[in-house]
């Protein structure tokens, strides 16, 4: 399976041309959060209609700056937030909004919420973790995906023992704009594609 990944669009859809080109080999696009800064649901879907991929099945969770519940709905596309969602084999779970910034935005969740959905996550999935995707818009902590140009890690504690300790195929994630990275935690992939408003995507073979 491939997916095409993206991250932190701002209300960019300057890239959507390379964006198509990379989801033509596709089987799914998977977008991080961040569609938009501060938008409401009208301007979120407005985002998503633009770089959705009409044949393809599009999945997503919200970042912090989408000013919408983290369990919303769009049309055409299938909210991964609080999700256990079966693709070609695979099985997608999600989390969106960050840790609180410093500077408040709508969308933010204490270390404890994260605690507390990431352990439903794993008694759900149980065995299928070797196949598991988990898509974040927050990064775990102490990772390239999480590192600021200063070397601070402000990832989140709770997604990082998740991580350990599962062991997911793989933990795609935005938020950082710096931290554009591919590594691995253990034998699980990480990935910060970096901002689509940059003109970044990631397309991955699993």
């Amino acid at each position: 399976m491939k997916l095409a990944v993206i991250s932190d669009l701002h209300d960019s859809i300057a890239h959507v041309g390379a964006l198509r080109k990379a989801c033509a080999a596709a089987d799914a696009l998977v977008v991080c959060g961040d569609f938009t800064t501060f938008g409401d649901q009208d301007r979120i879907q407005d985002i998503a209609d633009r770089v959705s991929v009409d044949d393809k099945p599009c999945f997503f969770v919200i970042g912090n700056c989408d000013a919408v519940a983290a369990d919303t709905a769009l049309d055409g596309w299938a909210n991964l937030h609080d999700r256990i969602v079966p693709l070609n084999g695979w099985t997608l779970t999600g989390i969106g909004g960050s840790l609180p910034c410093p500077g408040h935005t709508p969308s933010e969740f204490p270390e404890a919420d994260y605690e507390q959905r990431l352990e439903k996550i794993r008694k759900s999935c149980g065995e299928r973790a070797e196949r598991l995707i988990l898509v974040s818009h927050q990064p775990p902590f102490d990772t390239d995906a999480d590192r600021l140009p200063s070397g601070i890690h402000v990832g989140c504690h709770a997604l990082r023992r998740f991580i350990d300790v599962v062991q997911p195929a793989c933990c795609l994630t935005g938020h950082i704009h710096e931290a554009v990275s591919r590594s691995c935690v253990g034998r699980t992939l990480l990935i910060n594609p970096g901002p689509f408003s940059q003109g970044n995507i990631v397309t991955l073979d699993l």
